[in-house]
């Protein structure tokens, strides 16, 4: 994502923003990590160095933007255990406590704004002396990646990508802030397919004084370029452009396309692109923000009448009743986007991991639907349960993915062996880049098999951390975790338990609603989709 308030480096055809007095700024999480291993700081404060920690808390990973306001840093946690971005700002902007409060503002309103779909904001510290922000980390590309990558996307696609900021548009609406500054350069797409709008540099809240012109021109409905007072409907009008560029046949690879796009619909009468959506994008973008929709929820429903009649319904279950979603229906599996990108982040760093929930959590469909369908690019994952008999199920398994190896089918025949065992995992795991080995269900090596194959099983995975560099994520319920404590190579996955609940909120609305209008469908009544969701 660009930074560009005074940024080293702009996206082709971006148009330079005017950054709000004070504000947080443009600084963006999803640049290339830099390659110097000194992260230098500008102004003459201290530089940083990978490893260093701030503040007894922050250990600082690598460097991810820089502007005009300061620095963007990937750093570690250490007091609450995860990676955020820490952005740390320039002492100038503290050179009155005007500004010092100015800023305090905006970081206490932006934290209140709870979304799956808005880049979080924790809080305004002060580490070592540097003003930090910290945020939550997102690993990512930005919509305008995907749009100069892949060119116009299908309206189906289009629709998921455009329901999902927009909801975190509405968000931030509701906690009575207006962005300012929505673009394709500031809405991320993760791996696992979550939607984030970013940067809350330019965020005000809808009382905030008329006089300060914030954001890139080029997005900015008429009222905020005027300098006037603007509400949700100054962000619906940028949506509206970024949902244009989304669907326009030309595409926006070049800058010259992209231009031409933007003067289109700055002009009387508007020239819209031809798509499906026009008649929405044209109310979008109406000059007078009283003849805009009035929130971006509302604009969300006009896209759906629109993408529902169009595409039409298909002949497909969203939905697999009592079974678990699997690889193959992962296409219906919505509302854990956030925790699937947590899990990864997770394995990375560790070894030996366990999800546990209760029964009904959604296990095994997060990890069949969630985690193995979005793994990085040179992971290989095997997926297996323990039944009745622990080592031959995961022998069963091995035996289709070792099948070009003739030593390691002849040592299958010995899998009971852990020192076997061991040497088979090891031969698989020197194919790949990764390894992952997923033990689904475990409670079943406590419910299905003898004490003595319960030791060998939980003996193997001991080893097939430390000896053959697999990562082992085990799955069970809650209620049989206690039984790992029995067993001294289980002993290190306390240290790295994920629990997983049945999701709440915007994640469960986002699972019921997401599967029916995939295949073309759509709950005309919000009430019955609350009252469902109230009984769940």
């Amino acid at each position: 994502m660009s930074h560009e308030d005074g940024a080293e480096s702009r996206p082709l055809g971006a148009v330079p923003s005017t950054p709000a007095e004070g504000g947080l700024g443009q600084d963006t999480l999803s640049q290339p990590e830099h390659e110097d291993l000194t992260l230098d700081l500008p102004n003459g404060l201290m530089p940083c160095v990978p490893g260093q920690v701030l503040g007894e808390r922050y250990q600082i990973r690598s460097q991810l933007g820089r502007g005009g306001m300061g620095e963007v840093w990937r750093a570690f946690d250490l007091k609450l255990r995860v990676e955020v971005a820490l952005k740390a700002l320039l002492p100038e902007l503290f050179k009155d406590e005007r500004r010092r409060d100015l800023l305090r503002r905006e970081v206490r309103a932006a934290r209140e704004v709870m979304s799956p779909n808005v880049c979080r904001i924790f809080d305004l510290v002060e580490a070592d002396g540097i003003e930090l922000v910290s945020m939550e980390y997102i690993d990512g590309g930005t919509l305008l990646d995907v749009l100069r990558e892949r060119g116009p996307l299908e309206l189906k696609e289009a629709q998921d990508i455009a329901s999902q900021f927009l909801a975190g548009l509405e968000a931030i609406h509701k906690a009575g802030l207006i962005h300012r500054d929505i673009k394709p350069e500031n809405i991320m797409i993760t791996r696992a397919g979550r939607v984030v709008v970013m940067d809350f540099g330019l965020a005000r809240q809808e009382d905030s004084e008329a006089g300060t012109v914030s954001g890139t021109p080029a997005y900015m409905a008429p009222e905020q370029a005027a300098g006037l007072s603007v509400d949700a409907r100054a962000d619906v009008y940028a949506a509206g452009v970024v949902l244009a560029e989304m669907v326009c046949p030309e595409g926006i690879k070049t800058s010259d396309s992209r231009k031409s796009l933007w003067e289109g619909l700055r002009s009387e009468p508007v020239k819209l692109p031809e798509t499906p959506w026009a008649p929405v994008l044209k109310k979008a973008v109406a000059k007078a923000a009283d003849q805009r929709y009035r929130s971006a929820h509302t604009l969300t429903r006009a896209l759906e009448d629109v993408t529902l009649r169009v595409a039409g319904a298909e002949d497909l279950t969203p939905y697999p009743g009592l079974a678990s979603f699997t690889e193959e229906n992962a296409e219906f599996f919505f509302g854990r986007e956030a925790e699937v990108e947590q899990m990864w982040r997770k394995l990375e760093g560790a070894h030996l991991l366990a999800i546990v929930g209760p029964s009904g959590a959604g296990k095994s469909s997060f990890i069949g639907a969630g985690l193995v369908p979005h793994a990085p690019p040179g992971w290989e994952i095997v997926c297996c349960t323990p039944g009745n008999a622990a080592m031959s199920s995961l022998a069963r398994l091995l035996a289709r993915e070792t099948s070009g190896d003739p030593d390691a089918v002849e040592l299958l025949l010995r899998f009971d062996d852990p020192d076997v065992a061991v040497e088979v995992l090891a031969r698989w795991r020197r194919r790949y880049d990764h390894a992952l080995l997923i033990v689904d269900q475990f409670e079943e090596l406590f419910t299905q098999n003898t004490a003595a194959e319960q030791t060998r099983f939980a003996e193997l995975l001991g080893r097939l951390v430390l000896e053959a560099d697999v990562r082992v994520l085990l799955s069970m319920r809650d209620d049989f975790l206690m039984q790992c404590k029995l067993f001294e190579p289980l002993q290190p996955l306390f240290e790295s338990l994920v629990p997983l609940m049945p999701p709440t909120g915007l994640a469960l609305r986002r699972a019921l609603v997401q599967p029916a209008t995939k295949c073309g469908y759509r709950f005309e009544d919000e009430q019955l989709v609350d009252e469902m969701l109230a009984e769940i």
